[in-house]
């Protein structure tokens, strides 16, 4: 992903690994490199703080069970895949990809984590937390940026 990259975090802190995406994206609030949005599990809401990022691509990072081990990640495209259902969230990822893309004009891809645990509580399990964890030193290279 190359330009302004905006990330949009998505997730429900309160269902375990379902908080990822909102984990990361508090995580990376301090890093000058990303414009990032931590859109909880309401993303409908923050539309349109996205696009005044004005960004050439969006990375929607997000818990999604695509029947993957627990902690894996893949790198979805909406014009490759239809990712619509595959999301822990009520409302559909495809939709919000395809509002932002008509909206900004921009590059969207979700960057899908495996939950292992989506039961009521708080915290990451083992492995989404590991994922995590490597996440916040791979992702100046996703997004093609060098530490500053």
């Amino acid at each position: 992903m190359q330009g302004n990259v905006c990330l949009l975090g998505i997730g429900n802190r309160y269902w375990r690994d379902d908080g990822v995406g909102s984990h990361l994206a508090e995580a990376l609030l301090s890093r000058p490199e990303f414009a990032v949005v931590d859109a909880g599990f309401i993303p409908e809401n923050f539309l349109e703080k996205v696009a005044a990022e004005k960004p050439d691509a969006i990375l929607l990072v997000d818990a999604t069970d695509f029947g993957g081990a627990a902690g894996e990640v893949r790198l979805l495209y909406p014009d490759k895949v239809s990712f619509s259902g595959v999301s822990t969230h009520a409302g559909s990822l495809q939709m919000l990809a395809g509002y932002l893309q008509a909206r900004t004009h921009a590059r969207i891809a979700l960057l899908a984590i495996q939950p292992g645990d989506t039961s009521a509580g708080e915290g990451l399990s083992v492995e989404v937390s590991s994922t995590f964890t490597a996440l916040l030193e791979m992702l100046p290279a996703i997004c093609n940026k060098s530490d500053a």
